[in-house]
């Protein structure tokens, strides 16, 4: 049932009015200011004359986990918890190491909590989360949704393309683009005892907690992105000031920083994607940097939310338009002039250097260049026995080493390479009418070898000072 146009009961269970405090399920909105579900559970607590208690767990079992997520994460918890005492809220964070670490965390402190508010983020793992603790649970569960600038509750079905949701983003934009309201607890809930197993993490304990848990050590942390709210502030400030002036000319040259890097922080939540549209649309820049900026910010970025909100098949080729379905029978048995595994592929192991030097920076950095990312994909489809494997690997490689990977940004994305979102072009083997790219002309229009080189010059090691 609805409530609001963010918020969502997720049961018909009552509020238990033995409750000791209020319980916000941090999952996917890891931030303290321009948190919708925050406020929500801030206002449902006062109204009940409750104090407020947020809880944010870190499993070792998520598909992908790996030290480079784990490590992202962690690096944002302690000043979470800092602010949080600030504001007179007790914040709980627990990391579940291994199979011998308790278990049920969230359904223990439901027992003593009037209700509980979680996140509304519509793939991945967390819908799943939502149903089970609704199902679950004895009490309320509503979900809120802070995901984008428009409530995706705006939106009545799966939009067929930009062309067909920036019209209705326009209309809507100039009434919710606009200052967020921060509120406050009435009763502080700091000296609370709680009935959890809690993990203090520090700046310096991150890398100890991570070796412990039992996850991919294969995936190493990022030496150039590193989690939290205030190093996400940071990127934000460094690209507002220095780099948003030229973004409409310089945002698909991988060569140069030239585009924002955010992607990774406003999939964990870290940053709002309001703060960071209202920083854009303040600064003092052409309007054409700011427009170019805010489109890819609100109508793509909310483009993707809309697909995994309204489509269940989101992360599978069943999402894609009729045509595509058409044009990939009519070419299933096309042969392929190259044939890679996927380890051959993950390794970066293929005749294509552009190519392989994306895949270097995706494997070095937890991160890839957004345009060259079109290309990475597309060039998977045509080294594929079939479609079906393509898109396997494509989400398995964005997944595993993408700290924006699991997100409906991802799974768009990759779609996107098969033909959603787009038209059909003209007819060639293996893509039939999807749109082709290739390395040879994609490369002519950037330094390409100034972009290969510096990939080479990446490691696990040495990442931070190559950037």
């Amino acid at each position: 049932m609805r409530i609001n146009e963010r918020v969502v009961a997720l049961n018909d269970k009552p509020v238990n009015q033995n409750a000791r405090y209020v319980l916000y399920w941090m999952q996917m909105f890891k931030r303290v200011e321009y948190n919708h579900s925050l406020i929500w559970a801030i206002r449902k607590a006062n109204e009940l004359n409750l104090p407020l208690v947020v809880y944010e767990g870190l499993k070792y079992y998520y598909p992908w986990a790996s030290d480079r997520i784990h490590t992202f994460i962690l690096e944002g918890v302690e000043e979470k918890r800092v602010a949080f005492e600030k504001l007179g809220i007790r914040y709980l964070f627990y990391l579940q190491k291994d199979k011998s670490s308790p278990k049920n965390t969230v359904a223990a402190l439901a027992k003593d909590a009037a209700l509980i508010v979680t996140d509304d983020f519509p793939c991945f793992i967390i819908p799943e989360h939502n149903r089970r603790i609704a199902e679950r649970a004895e009490i309320a569960v509503h979900a809120v949704d802070s995901n984008g600038i428009i409530p995706m509750s705006k939106f009545e079905k799966e939009e067929w393309a930009a062309y067909t949701i920036r019209p209705k983003i326009k209309k809507l934009l100039d009434r919710y683009l606009v200052p967020f309201s921060e509120e406050t607890v009435e009763r502080s809930s700091l000296d609370i005892e709680l009935d959890c197993p809690e993990t203090i993490v520090t700046a310096e304990n991150v890398a100890e907690l991570v070796t412990e848990s039992d996850i991919d050590h294969n995936v190493v942390p990022s030496s150039v992105y590193h989690g939290g709210t205030t190093n996400g502030r940071k990127r934000l400030d460094y690209f507002v000031r220095e780099l948003l002036c030229n973004y409409n000319t310089d945002r698909n040259k991988p060569d140069r920083d030239g585009s924002s890097r955010l992607s990774s922080y406003l999939h964990f939540g870290f940053l709002s994607p309001l703060e960071v549209a209202l920083a854009a649309k303040d600064a003092d820049v052409s309007q054409d940097s700011k427009d170019a900026f805010l489109e890819e910010l609100i109508v793509r970025r909310e483009l993707s939310y809309n697909l995994t909100r309204f489509n269940p098949k989101y992360d599978s080729l069943e999402a894609l338009p009729p045509w595509v379905h058409k044009t990939m029978r009519e070419h299933a048995g096309d042969e392929r002039q190259y044939l890679y595994s996927l380890e051959q592929l993950e390794a970066a192991e293929t005749h294509d250097e552009l190519w392989n030097a994306a895949q270097r920076e995706m494997v070095a950095t937890g991160e890839m260049h957004n345009y060259i990312r079109m290309l990475w994909g597309k060039n998977v489809i045509a080294w594929s026995p079939n479609y079906e494997v393509a898109f396997e690997t494509l989400v398995h490689l964005n997944n595993k080493y993408c700290l924006d990977g699991r997100n409906p940004n991802s799974y768009t994305g990759i779609l996107w390479c098969f033909g959603k979102h787009d038209r059909p072009w003209f007819d060639r083997p293996v893509f039939g009418t999807m749109r082709y790219m290739a390395s040879h002309s994609t490369g002519k229009k950037f330094d390409s070898k100034s972009y290969i080189a510096w990939t080479k010059s990446l490691n696990t090691e040495n990442a931070e000072d190559a950037e």
